[in-house]
């Protein structure tokens, strides 16, 4: 008769992880919508999303309809009132689990956060080793060089339209950041993330549903090669499978109590650290 296997509850899985974290070397993190949801950004997706409240999901030739008349775009962009999910966006505020992301990275423990989250909040939480791989709201990018200014330093003229790369030697058309549909991810954001997942020796996924592809592909690369793979999520998704450890938390209750655990780890290893070191000592003399 086979043994049911009891699976841990989310406190046993916390000291789990904060034990793997405190002696992994390079930590990955990928971030979803489930964290920019608890700082009150609703979703794309799922129940209560745009999407799916809204019955439609939006033209797939938005960067289409871009390129053929960027002066027009920014035009409409300038002239129209922002919609409910940018004021959502632009009055959000980091929760703990943005600040707990980026304690993680102060602590030496996470080497990289690769985010698919367009509102500015982990970089506001402090986070600095950071892809937004699908941009971000607060930023402009040349379409030809890609170089990126913060929105609120580009003046934008209206009667100059569209806005041009201030690059030397570049000309180069400036639209917002963020990728629309039918726009290619920049091949530089792609490059970082593959070369930051293939130095992982452990991965952690936070609120994504990781259904959005290229994103999702990542921690599933690097579980497939033996990465130990933390799914931080109150919601199973398609990498469950593959995760060697799950906490079904909320980001903003679960990370907050990992970096708590993580600092009680790191402190004990010091003292064991420190305590073997004297004993050698005592030994030589």
């Amino acid at each position: 008769m086979r043994r049911m296997t009891r699976e841990p509850t989310n406190d046993e899985a916390i000291e789990e992880v904060a034990a793997l974290l405190a002696r992994s070397e390079h930590v990955v993190a990928l971030a979803g919508a489930g964290m920019s949801k608890e700082s009150g950004i609703p979703t794309f997706r799922g129940e209560g999303g745009l999407y799916s409240s809204q019955g439609t999901e939006p033209p797939m030739n938005q960067y289409e309809t871009f390129a053929v008349d960027p002066a027009r775009w920014w035009q409409r962009r300038l002239e129209e009132p922002a919609g409910a999910f940018a004021n959502s966006i632009d009055s959000a505020q980091p929760n703990p689990g943005h600040y707990a992301l980026a304690e993680l990275e102060s602590l030496g423990i996470m080497t990289h956060l690769i985010t698919q989250n367009v509102d500015d909040l982990h970089r506001r939480a402090g986070q600095r080793s950071l892809t937004e791989i699908h941009g971000n709201r607060h930023w402009l990018r040349c379409t030809t060089c890609g170089m990126r200014w913060p929105r609120a330093e580009f003046p934008i003229d209206p009667e100059q339209l569209p806005p041009l790369c201030a690059t030397k030697d570049c000309d180069g058309i400036v639209k917002s950041d963020t990728v629309m549909f039918g726009e290619a991810i920049p091949a530089y954001a792609l490059r970082r993330c593959a070369e930051a997942t293939w130095l992982a020796d452990c991965f952690l996924t936070v609120g994504t549903s990781a259904v959005v592809y290229p994103a999702a592909g990542f921690p599933a690369d690097a579980a497939r090669r033996g990465v130990p793979l933390i799914e931080v999520n109150p919601e199973q998704t398609p990498l469950t499978h593959l995760a060697t450890h799950v906490v079904r938390l909320p980001s903003g209750e679960a990370l907050p109590k990992i970096v708590q655990a993580v600092r009680r780890h790191l402190a004990l290893r010091r003292t064991d650290s420190a305590s073997g070191a004297s004993e050698s000592r005592d030994e030589r003399a």
